[in-house]
């Protein structure tokens, strides 16, 4: 049941920074504000374009990187 509301929350991130903060908060597991590939593979959309959204390429995606689906 999470992973379409995930999906559907990801999607919906045009709305505003509230909503992708929200988003990443409740992807962000282990608290430590950066996205693992673990935890992004929790939802399908998500997982797939991890390795984009990782612009620096460490392994992670942290907010600022993240917050690039704002834009889109």
């Amino acid at each position: 049941m999470r992973k379409p509301i995930i999906a559907l929350a990801i999607a919906m991130t045009s709305m505003g920074a509230m909503a992708a903060t929200d988003i990443f908060a409740a992807l962000d597991v282990n608290e430590d504000n950066m996205l693992s590939a673990k935890e992004a593979s929790i939802d399908t959309t998500l997982a797939t374009i991890f390795n984009d959204l990782d612009s620096n390429k460490d392994g992670f995606v942290s907010k600022k990187e993240f917050s690039v689906l704002e834009q889109q």
